[in-house]
């Protein structure tokens, strides 16, 4: 069965830089569809350019919360103009990160943001990436307030078990994991994958961030998705199968994703 990495930055200059053996790495390992989120203005025309010019990339387009000293007041406008051009299949990679900065005001910046992107979501009818670190609440508060109902991406996702029912009963979003479930001391994330409903799971890398155990490369890579794959084969009781199918039916339905002429 194919995979699909949900969530992976090819234009980041570590794997732009040799793009083709990374994809024919993809493929050796059944790797056959990508999903390049932005993460500000500048990198967007690379994001646009790598979907436009291969059909099994899929660009998300949006400002990540990490960025904040790089958005300016007008990009909210631009990226509006450039989700109406170039119909991307979601807003992303977008949300709230309140590891890097407890500053109430660079807080506050970060939520108007995140807000204004959700609305441009709902306003287009689609889904979200979403990158939330120690604003689980918050985010789920806003969905809340916003009534939001186009569902999507909780990438990376690393929350409790009720706030990923509430992501998912209450929102209609998948959950993200990746990497860090490769290692053996995270038994949390670990349990989580094996209680959560098997509907409920995407796959992902986040290169070339997010390193699986043991690895051999300088970066991630999208191929590493097989190895993702694997653990969640040893934590669930489904057939490797049946996991397979579901987990790329999965992300195909969250994001409205045509099966590929590649798979």
């Amino acid at each position: 069965m194919p995979f699909i990495d949900s969530h992976c930055h090819l234009d980041f200059s570590q794997l732009a830089g040799c793009f083709s053996k990374i994809m024919a790495n993809a493929r050796r390992n059944n790797v056959i569809e990508f999903i390049v989120p932005s993460v500000s203005i500048g990198n967007i025309p690379e994001v646009i350019k790598l979907a436009k010019n291969h059909e099994f990339i899929h660009m998300a387009l949006g400002l990540h919360p990490c960025f904040m000293d790089v958005h300016l007041t007008s990009h909210i406008e631009l990226l509006d103009q450039l989700v109406e051009l170039n119909r991307p299949i979601a807003i992303g990679e977008i949300g709230l990160d309140f590891y890097i900065s407890a500053d109430q005001q660079q807080q506050e910046k970060q939520l108007r943001l995140f807000s204004e992107q959700l609305q441009l979501a709902q306003r287009y009818g689609l889904p979200v990436i979403l990158h939330v670190r120690k604003a689980h609440d918050q985010v789920l508060a806003l969905l809340k307030k916003h009534k939001f109902s186009t569902g999507g991406i909780v990438h990376a996702f690393n929350g409790s078990f009720v706030q990923a029912r509430r992501y998912t009963d209450e929102f209609g979003f998948k959950l993200g994991f990746g990497g860090a479930i490769t290692h053996t001391r995270a038994l949390k994330l670990r349990a989580l994958v094996s209680q959560l409903p098997l509907t409920d799971i995407v796959l992902e890398t986040d290169a070339p961030d997010m390193p699986i155990a043991n690895m051999q490369q300088a970066y991630n890579q999208p191929a590493n998705i097989k190895q993702i794959s694997e653990v969640v084969f040893e934590l669930r009781s489904e057939s490797a199968t049946e996991i397979e199918q579901q987990i790329e039916s999965n992300t195909r339905q969250v994001l409205g994703l045509i099966i590929s002429s590649n798979g």
